[in-house]
């Protein structure tokens, strides 16, 4: 049943979406306007933070592509089981850090719970 490796996909790509989007403005670019002589004075070190913030957005969309087409293919469930783990670990993380319910990290466990139905029904 393709419904739940579209879901994956559909919930990895928002996910990344938004995280990016939303981090950028709302996290990054204020943190880069403020004067500092610390470590993010250096032009490398806002290029390497930005990178390293954004990361998360490029896995979680790509992982839920890699589910999508990994069913096309009627491949191994080994990327699905990856999906699980790493979609639940971003929630579960984003949940406990943020000490409250976000959408970003409910999403993301809503991906790992679609994931674990795209293996159960297929």
């Amino acid at each position: 049943m393709m419904l739940f490796a579209c879901a994956v996909a559909l919930l990895g790509v928002v996910v990344a979406i938004a995280h990016y989007i939303i981090g950028d403005r709302v996290v990054l670019q204020p943190m880069f306007r403020e004067q500092t002589s610390g470590i993010l004075a250096a032009k490398p070190m806002r290029d390497l933070t930005w990178t390293m913030f954004q990361l998360h957005s490029l896995v979680w969309a790509a992982l839920g592509i890699a589910v999508l087409v990994n069913r096309w293919q009627d491949g191994s469930d080994l990327v699905v089981y990856l999906a699980i783990l790493i979609f639940t670990v971003s929630g579960v993380a984003n949940l406990l850090i943020l000490r409250r319910p976000h959408p970003g990290g409910i999403l993301l466990l809503l991906a790992a719970a679609a994931s674990a139905a795209d293996i159960f029904f297929n």
